[in-house]
């Protein structure tokens, strides 16, 4: 901290005070010598009278803007400066305080100061970092058909057209999204991600739109909605087919609309968002069996990208391996590893039902718990693929290589719900979807515990 102050008394009193916070603090009764300090030294903050001999505190507050802007500055004024005051906010000072001053609310103003630059910092290093991260040349592409799928993306990017995404749960579709934000007019904004099977409908309306304090029990405070906090800038709704009716048709009113309406208010706000959707669901068939609006779904849908599933690029297994590897290797500060022929031959020769998040998953156990320097297949303690319905014997006795989805995904669902006693909702986080997801896939399905026999593995 920097205090700068011509007044002794006041300039040890603040000094005092921000060093009983843990605070490191410099001293400075001039102006003059304050900027002699800002020329040559960092401060994560700095308090500052306005009125000294010699040059003013303002001209601390314009170096600062002009110079280190992202320094917040507290300035102190006497009785009848107030005018003074407030023209130094508007040059960039963060508050005032009249004297004599309020030691504690000093403290109070410091601790908002500080707590919002530290807010104001991460958000800047993500908005500087999320171009990196999300260019299109850093994403895993060596098979064809995610060459393709990233030639789509880099078209639509440039537009402003509401995108579904669609595929398996653990494809990447998050990852997609981000790159198509990332990569269009709107980068400069917020990416605004919200999972519509992690809440409850209640709860979800909320997180979506809003809602005035008193709306509801526990609502204590106003609270802004996801899809104002996305004004300018993208709403990506993953997992869009958990949404209920209701909230499906508020949706749909502020896509067509750009208007919301917080709950427990007749107030309508003018937002301006992209919406960007992804579902593992089969919204046509939802549609069909009208659990889903047909108008939301072509709202939508202007424009639909597939993420293919990780056993349809096989090309790209070794090369996302080899980035997890590096990359779990570096953060868990453990010497670069290898993988054995066997384990790539393993990895290889999975199905991977649980796709890249799956795979992820098996290179960060292999990781951690290997204790030697090249990983084998036991490492990577992979679950044996199930001979897949429908695939017939060629003459050795063994199966080809022909998959049914239905026949795999419904062999995935039941050995988690036999694994978990058919109790839905530990089945749900064993295969890292929501309950009501894996209600309707069980319905979907026709599953039961009585008729799973048939399909125990």
């Amino acid at each position: 901290m920097l205090v700068v102050d011509d007044d002794l008394q006041t300039r040890e009193l603040i000094t005092n005070a921000l060093m009983e916070q843990g605070h490191t603090v410099t001293r400075a009764q001039s102006a003059e010598e304050a900027l002699d300090l800002l020329k040559n030294r960092g401060f994560h903050l700095v308090v500052t009278d306005l009125r000294m001999p010699g040059k003013s505190g303002m001209e601390v507050v314009t170096y600062i803007k002009e110079n280190i802007p992202g320094t917040p500055v507290i300035v102190t004024t006497g009785y009848g400066s107030v005018d003074q005051a407030v023209l130094a906010m508007r040059q960039g000072a963060y508050d005032f305080q009249e004297k004599p001053i309020n030691i504690e609310h000093l403290k109070h103003t410091i601790n908002r100061a500080l707590r919002e630059t530290v807010l104001s910092n991460a958000f800047d290093y993500l908005r500087r970092t999320q171009p990196y991260i999300y260019k299109f040349g850093k994403l895993v592409a060596e098979s064809e058909n995610m060459k393709r799928l990233l030639d789509q993306a880099a078209k639509i990017a440039s537009s402003d057209i509401t995108l579904l995404l669609t595929g398996e749960t653990g494809t990447g579709k998050s990852m997609i999204a981000g790159t198509i934000h990332a990569n269009s007019k709107r980068a400069d904004h917020t990416l605004v991600t919200v999972n519509c099977a992690a809440l409850p409908e209640t709860l979800l309306e909320s997180e979506l739109f809003g809602h005035e304090k008193g709306a509801f029990t526990g609502a204590d405070k106003n609270r802004i909605g996801r899809i104002q906090q996305a004004h300018g800038g993208t709403l990506f709704l993953d997992e869009v087919g958990d949404m209920s009716s209701a909230i499906q048709a508020k949706v749909l009113r502020a896509i067509e609309d750009q208007v919301i309406q917080p709950l427990g208010t007749t107030r309508s706000i003018e937002v301006d968002v992209r919406i960007i959707s992804a579902t593992n669901v089969d919204l046509s068939q939802a549609v069909a069996e009208k659990s889903f609006r047909q108008d939301l779904y072509y709202r939508l849908g202007v424009a639909t990208l597939h993420v293919p599933p990780l056993r349809e690029r096989m090309e790209d297994i070794m090369p996302l391996t080899r980035r997890f590897l590096d990359k779990v290797c570096k953060e868990a500060s453990i010497t670069p590893k290898e993988l054995s022929p066997q384990a790539e031959k393993a990895l290889l020769a999975h199905n991977w039902p649980g796709n890249v998040r799956e795979l992820r998953s098996a290179i960060e156990r292999a990781v951690l718990f290997s204790e030697s320097p090249t990983i084998e297949p036991k490492d990577l303690d992979l679950i044996q693929n199930a001979p897949m319905a429908g695939a017939s014997p060629s003459p050795n006795g063994q199966t080809d290589d022909l998959l049914d989805l239905q026949e795999v995904e419904k062999n995935t669902i039941l050995r988690a719900l036999e694994k978990c006693g058919w109790v839905q909702n530990q089945a749900a986080l064993l295969l890292n979807i929501s309950p009501r997801s894996l209600c309707y896939r069980i319905k979907k399905l026709g599953l039961s515990e009585e008729r799973s026999g048939a399909y125990r593995f």
